[in-house]
């Protein structure tokens, strides 16, 4: 099959960008955040994103008559693969006079979308937005090859103010069922060392710096990180891996031998948020969500303030941008796998 590309189609009134090739299928709403909700790996009719209970809410039309002073992220938060700046993670953030919330705002916006190449060798499509209560611009370049297990990302961030600008920068994959399940594994490049905060509310792992992937719950008991869970545990927490000396991951299910690999530029990504959301109770799934997210971040801990205040932010200079590029893989034996590589190589 070659590649096709099209933005013809609507997911409850969503505008959608469908990108394909023989091997993988993306569905993108351009109209929620640019947000990737369905990552398919074709032979196997396997979808790596995480659908949450509460489905892929429209901001445009399912609007809430009570404002939420965290923002509305997790109130439309349907799972799958958002591009978050510019402020990662936090609750009611205010930086500058603006009320930023949880993960504002680029993933609450409708995002603008031209297909730029549609060959049946290669397809690719241009995607941008430009914040409302903070003057940044994220330009974002989508590309697939034909008969390759591989999704190529350029992404392109402006301050369009006359004044210094601090951010933080989120890259927001998450997965879940039927490729997640207990057992699965989580490689990164080694050694590197796990940041645990205080405060979780139910977080079950002990404040700290580690060693990773081997940390202490909070009854003193070792918890190997790598290792997806029981699906019975009752968790909801974010450590944060640091110390990188490349910045890949492979999340690998080891009965189907598929996994799921992504690298990144480890200067501009300085962190990897390890999110497990384990069945949680209360707002907002009430005890249905089971999954997990491996989340390339400039910075750390959550939201804007926090990480002004550990020094963990990034500045943009005024008309200043920045660019990177990211490599997404789906890979057959992953086991295999002993290094991924930003120009789409696979070392094994």
């Amino acid at each position: 099959m070659v590649c096709r590309i099209s933005t013809d189609w609507k997911y409850r009134d969503m505008r959608t960008l469908i990108v394909e090739n023989s091997l993988i299928r993306l569905v993108i709403l351009l109209d929620k955040g640019s947000d990737i909700i369905e990552l398919r790996y074709k032979p196997m009719d396997i979808d790596f994103m995480w659908h949450s209970p509460l489905g892929w809410r429209n901001p445009k039309t399912e609007t809430f008559p009570n404002p939420n002073t965290t923002g509305g992220f997790l109130d439309y938060y349907g799972g799958g693969w958002q591009d978050i700046v510019p402020s990662a993670g936090g609750r009611n953030v205010n930086h500058r006079g603006a009320e930023l919330g949880i993960h504002g705002e680029s993933s609450m916006l409708p995002w603008s979308c031209e297909v730029i190449s549609e060959s049946g060798d290669e397809v690719s499509a241009h995607l941008w937005v430009e914040g409302v209560r903070y003057p940044f611009r994220l330009d974002k370049w989508i590309s697939l090859r034909r008969d390759e297990e591989k999704i190529y990302i350029k992404e392109r961030l402006t301050n369009t103010s006359k004044q210094t600008l601090e951010y933080s920068w989120l890259q927001h994959p998450s997965f879940s069922e039927p490729f997640l399940e207990p057992g699965c594994r989580v490689r990164i490049p080694i050694p590197a060392k796990v940041i645990v905060e205080e405060g979780e509310p139910y977080g079950r792992l002990s404040p700290g710096i580690y060693e990773w992937p081997i940390l202490v719950d909070k009854e003193g008991k070792p918890v190997d990180l790598s290792v997806i869970p029981s699906r019975d545990i009752v968790a909801d927490e974010t450590s944060f891996i640091s110390n990188m000396r490349e910045g890949w991951y492979v999340l690998s299910n080891p009965r189907i031998n598929l996994g799921f690999g992504l690298a990144w530029d480890v200067q501009i990504y300085r962190y990897l948020w390890f999110w497990q959301n384990y069945n949680p109770p209360d707002y907002p799934w009430y005890g249905t969500a089971w999954n997990i997210a491996l989340e390339p971040c400039t910075s750390y801990p959550g939201g804007l303030p926090a990480q002004i205040e550990r020094k963990t932010h990034v500045t943009l200079p005024p008309r200043g941008n920045v660019e990177t590029t990211l490599v997404a893989f789906i890979l057959v034996s992953p086991d295999k796998v002993s290094r991924l590589k930003l120009d789409g190589e696979v070392e094994k």
